[in-house]
């Protein structure tokens, strides 16, 4: 437990897990993410402890889900990597991150 580190998440009852420790009995994998279910989750909050600060945060959960994501893919077969990689949505539109949308709303 000393070792512990999560991102606040909307829902109060779990927190995302920084540290990805599938041995914890706590963490649970949902989708590209793992999840602190530890009754005090809230106590190991690395922007609340001061240990990163939330671009840190950010940027660390952004890239453990991008490497769960990755794996995820290459356990597929090809047919379904090429849909699943693919950049438009069902209109055949282009994807945008969710910084490219805050990018357009500033400028």
């Amino acid at each position: 437990m000393n070792s512990c580190l999560t991102r606040q998440l909307l829902n109060s009852e779990v927190s995302g897990c920084l540290l990805e420790n599938p041995e914890c009995g706590y963490a649970c994998q949902l989708g590209f993410s793992f999840l602190c279910r530890h009754p005090d989750h809230s106590k190991f909050n690395a922007l609340v402890a001061g240990i990163l600060t939330r671009d840190e945060i950010d940027e660390l959960y952004e890239r453990l889900r991008q490497k769960r994501r990755e794996k995820f893919l290459m356990n597929q077969e090809q047919t379904v990597r090429r849909y699943l990689c693919q950049q438009t949505d069902f209109f055949g539109q282009p994807l945008t991150t969710e910084r490219e949308q805050e990018e357009q709303v500033w400028t």
